[in-house]
């Protein structure tokens, strides 16, 4: 007992020890067939099922999920003295812990390809019909614990199971339990080994779906206003203005300067403080028909991850390629270049930028 206790105190700690900052506990379902072998005297071959799982879970931390599932088919066994095969139907509910061990070890990732994750579950397996065993009975066979029509017994199950990752929401699952049962769950006692639980082997596939958690996306630019030329008006005297602290000084702008325009975390939008640059850039490009720019958009590593960073800086690019076109400036004389989180030009939080670089 005090071993299972330090055993359990450990996983605990291991596990919400590590939960990760950007999880949301999201429900999911299950949808597996597969086949199922009872430990038995007879060939393998001969004691192959068939069998179906349907579950519904909660994934509450990173490392640790709770599933309902049913599951069963049927079961099949040979008896004592003729070894006639005979098959009996079970359905069967199971509450299952599951911990997810590539959370674990490495951290909680959205994007992760392959996860795999153990079983320790409890149940019920409900016998629904065993009229193969009652008709060998009849004719003289031995039945230790022949039950008909409808029996329940205990159960206990363990297994090991991957998730595969096909989409934000679908994985391929596969799954191996390993399931006890009284001894009377299969009517009759082992030969070899006597009074013993029975074992029922099952193999499962099929697939994962998400109904809650998805990967946060940018939001999408708004189309910038079309550029219109403005007729001057005659100046007006304005009204002196209080002393104002010095700003910092604006970056220069020539052929061969790298400008850089700034954004604000998780967005593409150009901000307000960002204009003026921008605006400056503008006159530059137009006084100088001859210069070029390339835009070269990046996304801050420490936030998101790197599917979703490279589609940032992709519209940070386009924000700012838009912003130039629309105040006059030839698509021709403009090229683009996002890269992601791949490369950090800056130190800190200043990652978040498109630097226009002028040739």
């Amino acid at each position: 007992m005090k071993k299972l206790t330090l055993v359990l105190a450990l996983l605990a700690a291991f596990s919400f020890g590590a939960t990760a900052q950007d999880f949301t506990p999201y429900p999911y379902i299950q949808l597996q067939g597969g086949a199922a072998y009872d430990f038995g005297d007879a060939d393998f071959a001969k004691l192959l099922s068939p069998a179906a799982q349907i579950a519904v879970g909660y994934q509450f931390v990173d490392c640790w999920s709770l599933r309902f599932a049913v599951n069963g088919w049927q079961g099949k066994h040979t008896s004592w003295k003729t070894e006639s095969l005979y098959g009996y139907k079970f359905i069967q509910p199971n509450l299952d812990l599951i911990l997810d061990w590539s959370a674990g070890f490495f951290g909680w990732r959205a994007d992760r390809p392959v996860s795999v994750y153990t079983l320790f579950g409890v149940g019920s397996a409900i016998g629904l019909e065993n009229k193969k065993a009652a008709e060998l009975a009849s004719s003289g066979e031995f039945f230790e614990h022949l039950w008909q029509p409808v029996k329940p017994f205990w159960n206990l199950r363990s297994g090991l199971g991957t998730d595969i990752r096909l989409t934000d929401r679908v994985a391929l699952n596969l799954e191996f339990d390993a399931q006890y049962y009284p001894d009377s769950f299969n009517s009759r006692e082992n030969r070899h080994t006597g009074s013993s639980p029975d074992y029922h082997f099952v193999v499962l596939g099929g697939l994962k779906i998400n109904l809650g958690w998805r990967p946060k996306k940018a939001k999408p630019v708004a189309a910038p206003t079309p550029y219109q030329p403005q007729k001057a008006e005659p100046k007006k005297e304005e009204p002196r203005k209080e002393y104002q602290p010095a700003q910092p000084a604006e970056q220069p702008i020539y052929q061969g300067a790298d400008v850089d325009i700034f954004f604000d975390l998780n967005k593409a939008v150009i901000r307000d403080d960002q204009i003026n640059t921008l605006n400056r850039l503008v006159s530059f490009l137009r006084n100088t028909p001859d210069a070029k720019v390339k835009l070269d958009g990046y996304a801050d590593k420490q936030t998101g991850n790197a599917e979703i960073n490279q589609e940032l800086s992709e519209q940070r690019v386009i924000a700012v390629r838009q912003y130039l076109v629309s105040r006059g400036i030839d698509q021709a004389r403009i090229s683009t270049a996002a890269h992601g989180d791949k490369v950090q030009p800056f130190t800190g939080e200043k990652n978040r930028a498109v630097t226009c670089r002028i040739r």
